[in-house]
Formats: structure tokens, sequence, C-alpha cells
């Protein structure tokens, strides 16, 4: 089958965009492991939905929560409002350029705002583009 002119660029927008977002992660890190002592990026700012959400979604009104087991199974301390078990793929990059393991969420009350000064999460679980999106929670 194939595929609309749009989509064909639109796809492969998508794939240059990963290549060279890796291509930025795997220089960064290799720079952190070369022992310079300042890291290459000062800082991680994640925008997203459920897959990069780190615990915004524990203190706004919405269903879609995950601040109890079994998430967070295998993160110390356990349950944290990540939509996993662990770490999310923004916590192993922070990890990868030598900032800390583990990125806050801007609604934690845990946090102020000097942790987020090497990155934070704005991402929110159950977000989207489409107003749909919210409908089908209602």
């Amino acid at each position: 089958m194939l595929m609309a002119p749009d989509r064909a660029r639109s796809s492969l927008a998508t794939v240059l965009l990963l290549l060279v977002a890796a291509a930025v992660v795997v220089g960064a890190a290799a720079a952190a492991a070369a022992g310079k002592k300042k890291p290459v990026v000062p800082a991680v700012i994640v925008f997203g939905d459920s897959t990069v959400d780190t615990g915004n979604n524990n203190v706004i009104g919405t269903v879609l929560k995950s601040n109890f087991p079994p998430y967070g199974r295998d993160l110390q301390g356990g349950a944290t409002g990540r939509f996993c078990n662990g770490r999310l793929p923004p916590d192993f990059v922070s990890e990868a350029l030598g900032l800390p393991p583990l990125v806050p969420a801007y609604l934690d009350p845990a946090y102020g705002i000097e942790d987020f000064a090497t990155g934070v999460v704005f991402a929110s679980a159950g977000s989207g583009l489409d107003n749909a999106t919210a409908s089908v929670l209602e």
C-alpha cells in the first residue's frame, strides 16, 4: 500500500527528528563520559503525555493517575506518578547527559524552583491534540 505524499513526508520528518535527537543524546553522553565536569546540556525540559509524565497528574483533578501500586515497583521510594514500574525515557536521557537521574514533575510539591535548574517535566497523562481526547474521560 502506498502512502500519501503528505503522510510520507511527515513520517520522514519524524524519523529524521528522532535520528537528530538520538545523535544529540549520544554525543552529549559521550562528552559526559569523557570526563567533562559541566554537562553539555544544562537541563532537560519535557512536554508530552503519559509516556513522559513524571507525576503532574498526582495534583490535578483527573482519573488518570499512577501514584499507587503496581506503578513504581522498581523505583526506589515506590509510585511517583510515572506511568511505568520504574523510570521513564526523560529520566534515562537526563542521566545519560550527566544530569540527575530523575526529572521532577513541575506540579510536584516536593520540588522547588531550584530543583528545576537541571530539568522539569510539564507532561500530563491523557493530554492530546484533539478535543475528543478529553471527552473520552467524561
